[in-house]
């Protein structure tokens, strides 16, 4: 697997306000990820929850908390993972000693709200002076925590009454809302410290158990990663990947998150910024294609029974739910610099009262993938299923927002209408399959008619490709999505016309890198290239019988992994930087269902 420089640089006597994206690790607990800095630093906790305020919300703004532990002179800091878990490591190394930092959440899945950081310092050679500052602020960093100090550390509340207690047997003094201490680590020594949200009172260090939560939280990541049966030449990438995936899942509901933060910006300065702590319909058949053929069943069918609970429930589908279910995600901005200065920051996300006909021909292939991996639909299920189809039959002429959500007006965009093919070849087996008396016929002749309309009209002759809405002169690299989801065949000249055009119009000279689209959408200024669509672009060619051209590509795109094998959504493509929210789900299903398409076609070819 080929990473970046996994070394970062600082210097204490020259802070910056931000770090690049590509230097921060994330760890979870089933109920929500933190985003930990290479240079010792909890710059995004969102606690007790994924979608609640931060306590932590540096990332955002300096002034928003953070929860540091860093070398007090210069230093180098290298950030790996413990094999097999989501337990982080970060290495410091001074002029006088080198000092090991090692992150985690015990993973749960119950459901009560708790929220545990557990941090550890490990002396390896000579000694270090290490600064250790604890600045909770509730509310995204809009309200200061009142501290009160206490023996065994010190004990943070909110005027509201939450509370996040760090408890260490390092001496700390609170003032102006910031609990600060100093602590000297020698070669073979230890300090720990806990960061407890919901704590009453501060307990003792020792009471937190320290070795057997870690060996608990070891022992759990590499029995579950176990499961994974891929062992081919891609194993790191896919494994860390799906231990990417599994701390994007709220435990309490099976419902998975797109990214855990919100509102980092897909250009700098730009005011594309959203909130992605929520689960997206169209997500699901990404997911469950990349979970099951992981062989991670109980992850794919929990996450599938969530949404079916959702299209049970009164209402119509939406485009995106909160993670218990919530429909209404009501978008509203907060008075933070942004990250880098890129606002507006904002909270929820105001796409959720969309029309978007892609996410039914999702859900219903997602219907499918779970129904021939053994999952049982019940027959209210299928009724629910079969409404959801034909819905689509009567509203796929109509024009909608379309998979990047746009904030102008509808169009008839040619993905839309693609997935709603997708919609009805998926509905009509399912109901062969289902035996019911659904209206079978007449989903494969709308099938037949949406296919139809979608090459006549969805096809320019002038520029030898498929564009992204009827009538369009652009281009939308989402259409090379057309061959994974079996609309052409990938050696269709008309796809491949579709490629060439997306490849010269949407390209980056000299790198598999793709832009979305450079048309007018509503919301306006520039975005990076976004990952998803060059890991179809990599099916694609694999599909088309070019193995070694897929894995080139391949490997290209794994050059813009962070050191820790993290993907953000997009990538500034003249440096190289991440872009967007991160962890980003969808890169991270881009890649593990291109390589598995590749170990398909691999099989296949070999004759297994």
């Amino acid at each position: 697997m080929t990473h970046r420089e996994a070394s970062f640089e600082f210097d204490p006597a020259r802070p910056a306000d931000y770090k690049p994206l590509e230097a921060y690790g994330v760890i979870g607990d089933g109920r929500t990820a933190v985003l930990a800095g290479a240079d010792g630093s909890i710059d995004w906790a969102c606690l007790p929850d994924f979608d609640r305020p931060s306590v932590f919300g540096a990332l955002l703004d300096p002034a928003a908390g953070a929860f540091s532990i860093r070398p007090r002179q210069a230093f180098r800091a290298t950030q790996r993972y413990e094999r097999g878990t989501n337990v982080l490591v970060t290495d410091f190394e001074t002029a006088t000693g080198e000092v090991r930092l090692r992150d985690f959440m015990p993973y749960t899945s119950r459901r009560v709200p708790t929220a545990e950081i557990y941090r550890r310092l490990e002396g390896v050679r000579g000694a270090m002076d290490l600064a250790v500052a604890f600045e909770p602020r509730f509310d995204y960093g809009r309200v200061a925590a009142a501290l009160e100090p206490h023996a065994e550390g010190v004990l943070a509340r909110a005027p509201q009454g939450e509370t996040i207690a760090l408890v260490t047997d390092v001496p700390l003094e609170a003032e102006g809302g910031v609990a600060r201490g100093s602590v000297r680590v020698e070669g073979g020594s230890e300090v720990s410290f806990v960061a407890d949200w919901g704590a009453r009172r501060v307990h003792p260090i020792g009471s937190y158990q320290f070795d057997r939560r870690l060996w608990q939280t070891r022992t759990f990541w590499r029995s579950w990663v176990e499961g994974l049966t891929y062992h081919g030449r891609y194993r790191d990438a896919v494994e860390r990947s799906l231990l990417t995936l599994k701390l994007l899942i709220y435990e309490p509901t099976g419902a998975i998150v797109a990214a855990p933060t919100t509102s980092l910006p897909e250009w700098i300065g730009g005011a594309r910024n959203w909130d992605y702590r929520y689960s997206w319909v169209r997500d699901s058949n990404f997911i469950l294609r990349a979970l099951f053929q992981a062989h991670l069943i109980d992850e794919g069918a929990t996450y599938f029974d969530w949404l079916l609970g959702q299209v049970m429930d009164e209402g119509p589908l939406q485009v995106m739910y909160g993670i218990r279910g919530e429909r209404s995600l009501p978008e509203r901005e907060l008075p933070l610099r942004g990250y880098r200065d890129s606002r507006p920051v904002r909270i929820g996300n105001g796409a959720d009262g969309q029309f978007q006909l892609d996410i039914y021909g999702a859900l219903l292939d997602a219907a499918l993938r779970y129904d021939r991996q053994g999952g049982v639909l019940s027959l209210n299920e299928w009724e629910a299923l079969v409404g959801l189809a034909e819905q689509v039959r009567s509203r796929w002429r109509e024009p909608d927002a379309g998979i990047w959500e746009a904030r102008c007006e509808p169009r008839h965009y040619t993905y839309s209408k693609v997935w709603a093919w997708v919609a009805m070849t998926r509905a009509a087996e399912l109901g062969q399959q289902m035996g019911t008396d659904a209206p079978v016929d007449a989903w494969r002749s709308e099938a037949e008619a949406i296919r139809a309309d979608v090459l006549e009209r969805g096809w320019s002759d002038e520029l030898g490709s498929f564009v992204q809405a009827y009538g369009s002169p652009h281009l939308d690299a989402s259409l090379l999505v057309m061959p994974t989801v079996g609309f052409l065949r990938a050696d269709d000249p008309r796809y491949q016309g579709t490629l060439r055009a997306c490849r010269a119009g949407l390209g980056v000279d000299g790198s598999p890198l793709l832009f979305r689209y450079h048309s007018e959408d509503g919301v306006g200024g520039p975005e990076g290239a976004f990952l998803l669509p060059s890991f179809w672009a990599v099916e694609a060619r694999a599909l088309a019988g070019d193995a070694a051209g897929a894995r080139t590509e391949l490997h290209a795109l794994m050059r813009y992994m962070s050191p820790l094998g993290l993907y953000a959504e997009e990538v500034e493509p003249e440096t190289g930087a991440m872009l967007g929210n991160m962890p980003q789900g969808f890169s991270h299903l881009g890649l593990v269902n291109a390589i598995f398409r590749m170990e398909e076609i691999k099989r296949m070819s070999e004759g297994w």
